[in-house]
């Protein structure tokens, strides 16, 4: 199954603090994390944060985001960046440490709550997850809402749930028809329910963004021959197996 990866979403962190400058809903802006002034130490050490960890330089990254945090412990970009650097180092209990204060810090921000959720799903909490993106779906602001709905039906689908994933796949799809992981799973969807007909229709559009895999080859194939189209299923079979060979 198609899965969320580690997603270093610092930049839109950066991002999404600028978006929250202006006027906008008072439901939707947090005081803590949008009053801080992009040139103060606080948001220069973040900024600084941001380039070290996009060169891979983990602790140096840290220390900045640190020193963000001794100017403003509230500042909740500076807590989900510091976060984000944890989790992908694998120290989960930091990460969820700084998660929690981001999330505590500003509510109602999209970005912060979205990658809190992401944490979730990454680590194995997926309803839990959900519900986060479900609040950051509820923010009118959010310039991506396909990639969160992307980002829940594959929690979902992972906590078994594929009645509610292909809800949130379609919602995806219908904002974006080319996002490649919800068309894989809208496939595995169509074919655990038995209708070879929308799995075809999946894998072909899927096909024509992207090399098939084993699975879905293997769906493929499968699909074809319930349908009697015996030269499709010749050739995923043949697909498959040059696949297996290399």
């Amino acid at each position: 199954m198609k899965t969320i990866g580690i997603l270093p979403l610092l930049i839109l962190l950066l991002v999404g603090c600028a978006q929250s400058g202006g006027k906008t809903n008072r439901q939707y802006q947090d005081t803590d994390s949008q009053s801080e002034p992009e040139d103060s130490p606080a948001m220069l050490n973040v900024k600084m944060g941001v380039a070290y960890f996009e060169r891979n330089d983990y602790e140096i990254a840290l220390e900045k985001f640190k020193r963000a945090l001794a100017h403003n412990p509230k500042l909740a970009i500076a807590h989900s960046a510091i976060a984000t650097v944890y989790s992908t180092m694998n120290a989960d209990v930091d990460a969820a440490r700084h998660y929690k204060l981001s999330v505590k810090h500003a509510p109602n921000d999209p970005v912060i709550l979205n990658n809190y959720g992401t944490f979730l799903c990454q680590t194995g909490h997926y309803l839990e997850a959900v519900e986060y993106y479900k609040k950051t779906l509820a923010n009118p602001f959010y310039r991506t809402p396909e990639t969160v709905h992307e980002n829940a039906g594959v929690c979902l689908m992972k906590a078994d749930e594929h009645k509610q994933a292909e809800k949130h796949f379609r919602q995806a799809l219908a904002r974006n028809p080319r996002m490649t992981v919800s068309l894989y799973n809208m496939v595995i969807i169509a074919a655990g329910n038995g209708d070879t007909m929308k799995a075809r229709a999946f894998i072909q559009r899927l096909e024509g963004l992207t090399t098939l895999d084993e699975k879905v080859l293997k769906v493929a194939y499968e699909v074809e021959k319930k349908m009697g189209n015996d030269k499709a299923a010749d050739s995923y079979l043949a697909q498959l197996r040059k696949l297996n060979k290399s």
